[in-house]
């Protein structure tokens, strides 16, 4: 990994709904449609700018018309992440899952089992610190928590 590694984020704009893209993971947001600045859901991300503009620009479709915008530009399946996100006990058990016989759980699995299960939001580091927010984990290294349910 390169220490700045660009994350290709699409967000959704809570005034006019409509969809930007942006290479930073900041807590605010300005829509370039509307000008509003706040703070904007992340609903997905992309692997590069060409897969951004993609996914942007097929988020911006009508629903009933995506299909045919699809086949036109050749892309994968837009989800439209707003509904799909996972729940507070599937994401519990998707970490305790993941603790390994030392009782320790680490980063990089976390992410590449959400990455496994489509879920984007939230990813491994905002899920490790939620849960060491709420006592179930204890920081054991950089990369590795302890289990503490």
């Amino acid at each position: 990994m390169t220490e700045e590694q660009r994350v290709f984020l699409v967000i959704r704009c809570t005034s006019c709904e409509r969809h930007f893209g942006n290479l930073r993971n900041d807590k605010t947001f300005t829509c370039p449609g509307c000008g509003k600045s706040g703070e904007h859901p992340i609903v997905g991300r992309a692997k590069d700018s060409g897969d951004l503009k993609q996914k942007v620009s097929l988020a911006n479709v009508p629903p009933e018309l995506r299909d045919e915008m699809k086949r036109k530009i050749k892309t994968d399946d837009y989800q439209d992440y707003q509904e799909d996100s996972a729940s507070a006990p599937a994401l519990l058990k998707l970490l305790s899952n993941l603790v390994d016989e030392n009782g320790k759980l680490n980063i990089i699995a976390v992410q590449n089992e959400l990455n496994r299960r489509g879920i984007v939001l939230p990813d491994a580091q905002e899920l490790i610190d939620m849960a060491e927010s709420q006592g179930l984990l204890m920081r054991d290294t950089s990369t590795e928590w302890e289990w503490l349910e």
